[in-house]
């Protein structure tokens, strides 16, 4: 018996919807989610977050 589940992928949770690690460039849109991410140290993360890391280790030199 074989077992199967399908993903779809329109159903999938706001924050699953991230670009994926090796999605090219440092910044991406999620229309469906109306969110902006950034890349940082391979890392995507929403915007605002990655901002803030920024201006902190810029305020730290």
């Amino acid at each position: 018996m074989t077992c199967s589940i399908k993903i779809e992928l329109h159903d999938l949770p706001p924050e699953l919807t991230e670009p994926p690690p090796d999605a090219r460039g440092w910044l991406a849109w999620q229309p469906l989610t109306c969110k902006a991410w950034r890349k940082l140290d391979g890392k995507w993360l929403p915007i605002a977050e990655a901002n803030a890391i920024v201006e902190a280790r810029r305020n730290s030199f």
